[in-house]
């Protein structure tokens, strides 16, 4: 009986060491297989292979990951979170399952389960770039923005040179007013791709802030190029062309806001006008600067440089009724006092140069002012008062004024 008992333990023994390899060897066939349907994007046979594989080995973590990923391609998250649940449970160390757990849940909107398994993933491997980039994302939509940085610059620590992560973290830097590193970023994403147009957009906005409108004329033109074509941005780069002192180029820009965009308003109409008139075209000046006053009939400034456009067309009459009408709306501004008391001059008219002089000394006195006044007075010889007026010149700084009263006041 002993004997004969021993035996079959024997045989029994033999029968279970040799049916693990086999089931472990058959888990494994049906594992590649799924593998193989996945590369071939036949997902739901490979879904089969994988379930195959952990109903013979229900502790294969490797199948319940793929399971997962096959899942995830077919856009059952809930499923695949369940499956990649599972792979932790048997492989708590499994950084890649808590990472792919935490794209479904954000998926499925929620956010605060992706946030601490993208977290645990890093915790697992902190070399984890997409980890990295998706938990920022996360920090992001949260209005977590040291949280965000700090993802982004251990990313850029990393290697990575994506400019779209220099452009995310110039904007975060932006939202803590720390500028100058915003425009390190934007400069260092510009270096990566020359052609990106939302960085080539901020930085023009940077440029602009600092007066530098040249080299944000040069950014806007590039973003333009790159389909960023709003009004807002043929806007920006017709002021930076302005201020630039590039008036044909800020014209093309203006008349397109005007035209394409019906912008048909009181500033980008006065802009181009004056774009106009610093190039010395003063036909098209006039028009515009009428379009002004069309739409706002208060607005000095269209006046005094209409004006001054008719004196420079010789139409000197039309420029004197203008400066009436702004001297009749506000007889204390300064400014159309002294340019029709310049036009007076070049006309011959002295005396009521003078007085309209006068009037901008007694509203806005500057030595410049007084300079004017004293060479005027020098003009109809009235030496004391103009030695009057280049000391008074002098004592407020004017150089020029400086000069010339130790040679002509004696």
């Amino acid at each position: 009986m002993n004997f004969l008992w021993n035996l079959k333990s024997i045989a029994l023994l033999l029968f279970f060491v040799s049916s693990f390899p086999a089931k472990g060897q058959t888990a494994n066939d049906s594992y590649n297989r799924g593998v193989q349907l996945m590369a071939s994007e036949h997902y739901e046979k490979a879904i089969e292979q994988f379930s195959e594989a952990v109903e013979i080995v229900p502790y294969f973590f490797e199948a319940y990951y793929e399971r997962g990923r096959s899942y995830q391609h077919l856009n059952d998250h809930t499923n695949a979170i369940v499956d990649f649940s599972n792979a932790i449970v048997h492989n708590k160390e499994f950084a890649e399952a808590f990472y792919n757990r935490a794209l479904s849940h954000a998926l499925l909107g929620k956010t605060e389960l992706a946030l601490a398994d993208f977290s645990q993933s890093l915790v697992l491997n902190p070399e984890n770039i997409d980890a990295l980039l998706k938990r920022s994302e996360i920090f992001i939509h949260k209005s977590k923005a040291s949280e965000a940085i700090e993802d982004l610059s251990n990313v850029i620590a990393l290697g990575h040179t994506n400019p779209n992560v220099y452009f995310n973290r110039g904007k975060l830097f932006l939202q803590k007013e720390k500028n100058d590193e915003a425009f390190t970023d934007f400069c260092a994403g510009i270096s990566t791709d020359s052609l990106h147009g939302q960085l080539r957009m901020e930085r023009a906005m940077m440029l602009i802030e600092r007066d530098e409108y040249q080299l944000a004329a040069i950014d806007l033109t590039i973003a333009i190029e790159q389909g960023i074509t709003s009004q807002n941005m043929y806007q920006l780069r017709a002021d930076a062309l302005f201020c630039a002192g590039h008036y044909a180029e800020a014209i093309e820009d203006y008349t397109r806001l005007i035209n394409s965009f019906r912008q048909r308003n009181e500033e980008t109409h006065f802009n181009r006008a004056m774009a106009y008139f610093l190039l010395g075209e003063y036909e098209p000046a006039i028009r515009d600067f009428t379009r002004v006053i069309g739409l706002n009939r208060n607005n000095e400034e269209a006046y005094i440089y209409r004006a001054e456009a008719y004196y420079k067309l010789g139409k000197g009459s039309q420029a004197l009724v203008d400066y009436r009408i702004i001297l009749r709306m506000n007889p204390a501004n300064a400014m159309a006092y002294k340019k029709r008391g310049v036009m007076l001059i070049d006309t011959g008219k002295f005396v009521e140069a003078l007085e309209d002089f006068g009037q901008v000394i007694k509203l806005q006195p500057s030595a410049e002012i007084y300079f004017m006044r004293a060479s005027l007075y020098a003009q109809i010889d009235d030496k004391r008062s103009a030695c009057d007026d280049l000391r008074q010149a002098a004592s407020m700084g004017h150089k020029e004024a400086q000069e010339r009263v130790g040679m002509y006041c004696y």
